[in-house]
């Protein structure tokens, strides 16, 4: 099974989540298999350019298949589109856990488009 990544502010399930795909702090990826979470720094969300596409391809690296975000440029949506990455429309304040529960609920909505 893939990983589901979600965007958030701080390095903790309990951490707020951050709407913002390619400038987001960390990404907390969730392990359907031992329903356990790791914490990815965002190294690209001080890059000048290229944060989102940055950002998809550490995702890539890490077998996620679904990411959870508020908003997604049409670069980085593209290139997760691209690799089978399905996107669904996150929230704002609330908890990386509590938006995972929301989607494993089958509560959110998938992205079909960018929408920043």
């Amino acid at each position: 099974m893939k990983n589901i990544a979600i965007c958030s502010s701080e390095d903790k399930a309990e951490a707020m989540v951050d709407g913002r795909f390619g400038r987001c702090s960390y990404f907390m990826v969730w392990n359907p298999e031992s329903s356990d979470f790791k914490s990815l720094k965002n190294t690209g969300i001080d890059a000048a350019h290229g944060a989102g596409t940055g950002a998809a391809q550490v995702l890539l690296q890490n077998n996620v298949g679904v990411v959870l975000t508020s908003r997604v440029g049409p670069k980085a949506f593209q290139v997760l589109n691209s690799a089978g990455i399905k996107m669904y429309q996150g929230q704002d304040n609330i908890s990386v856990q509590a938006l995972l529960e929301k989607y494993l609920a089958q509560q959110l909505e998938e992205l079909k488009q960018p929408n920043n």
